[in-house]
């Protein structure tokens, strides 16, 4: 399957209904959930594979994953209004191989090949990605896991201390639309960070 192919495939995946501002809910667009997933199949991490999406929300790094030839993937969510569209997105795109787990992320403690994720970006509870990036270090062989870019030092000194190492970084603008009561513009481009991390944990 070509990257275009698989981001038009995404396209269809329903976003949230009744996004939460806590939880900082915000979908991911399926051109960068096409490029993050496409690369990660070059690199050999998806077809085949154990893969877990933490912070699943409705689905799209899960959907994306199976696509793209995944043996199973386990999908953490702990919203019960973003499982519900998730569970009509894997009956729209046929995935029987996407377990669905709802709880935090410490519902999962099964060891992975991958873990892919777009966590919180911290921007409600300052490091609020950590809890995601640590658990996912401590499941898998490689992580790719989406921050904001302004954090980027503060997560390099994490993974270090965690005995991982970064091997690409790629970036991007996500965009945040006006979705919440404090939102003040229609769109906002937020500059983040894809860290592909190996780690010593499995």
């Amino acid at each position: 399957m070509k990257k275009k192919t698989l981001e038009i495939k995404l396209e269809r995946v329903e976003r949230y209904r009744n996004p939460k501002n806590l939880l900082e809910q915000y979908f991911t667009p399926p051109s960068i959930a096409a490029d993050i997933l496409f690369f990660a199949y070059l690199q050999g991490d998806i077809e085949n594979k154990i893969v877990a999406d933490l912070g699943a929300g409705t689905g799209i790094f899960s959907i994306g994953a199976s696509l793209l030839g995944a043996r199973k993937i386990y999908a953490v969510e702990i919203d019960p209004d973003a499982i519900a569209v998730m569970r009509e997105n894997l009956e729209k795109f046929g995935c029987s191989n996407i377990e669905i787990i709802q709880g935090d992320i410490s519902s999962l403690q099964e060891k992975m090949d991958t873990v892919i994720q777009n966590p919180p970006f911290g921007s409600q509870r300052k490091h609020a990605d950590l809890p995601f990036l640590i658990h996912a270090m401590h499941l898998a062989r490689v992580v790719y896991s989406l921050h904001n870019s302004e954090t980027r030092e503060f997560l390099l000194r994490k993974i270090g201390e965690e005995g991982a190492h970064i091997t690409h970084e790629r970036r991007y603008s996500f965009p945040i639309p006006r979705t919440f009561f404090f939102h003040r513009k229609e769109l906002v481009l937020q500059d983040v960070v894809l860290f592909r991390i190996e780690t010593k944990k499995v």
